[in-house]
């Protein structure tokens, strides 16, 4: 059998852990990572399905145009008894078609009936294209959306 020396004197000295090396750098390294991909997905999606819609200034000149005709009596619009004893006209129960498009409209600050204002439906359904600020009290129309 053959003996080699030793000495009890010697001691023993662990590596240092590095610590860009060890496995909490990897995980903080990767949920960094998921974080910015998340984020570039949330600023994607708000980027294509946010409803944009944009109306050219001719649009919405005869969108405006055409819903004063209907305020101010120059177009005929049936009236129609939206409660008892409540009468307003039919374009603003059931809104008005131009350019195969159905829209709808309503006055601030005046009792409406469409379908926005009696609470037929939500403002995640609907699409504003308009909200004129020139008249004594503002006009906002919109569309239904898909």
């Amino acid at each position: 059998m053959i003996r080699a020396p030793y000495s009890s004197a010697a001691f023993v000295r662990e590596a240092p852990l590095d610590p860009l090396r060890g496995i909490r750098f990897y995980q903080t390294l990767f949920a960094v990572n998921a974080l910015l991909f998340s984020a570039l997905l949330v600023a994607l999606a708000a980027l294509f399905f946010t409803p944009y819609t944009s109306l050219t200034p001719l649009e919405a000149e005869t969108l405006r145009a055409a819903i004063q005709s209907r305020l101010d009596n120059s177009f005929d619009d049936p009236l129609i008894e939206a409660a008892p004893g409540i009468v307003v006209r039919s374009s603003n129960i059931r809104g008005f078609l131009l350019n195969g498009v159905v829209y709808y409209y309503y006055i601030e600050g005046e009792r409406n009936f469409d379908p926005l204002s009696r609470g037929a439906m939500d403002h995640d359904d609907i699409e504003v294209v308009l909200r004129d600020v020139s008249g004594p009290q503002p006009l906002v129309v919109y569309r239904l959306r898909g």
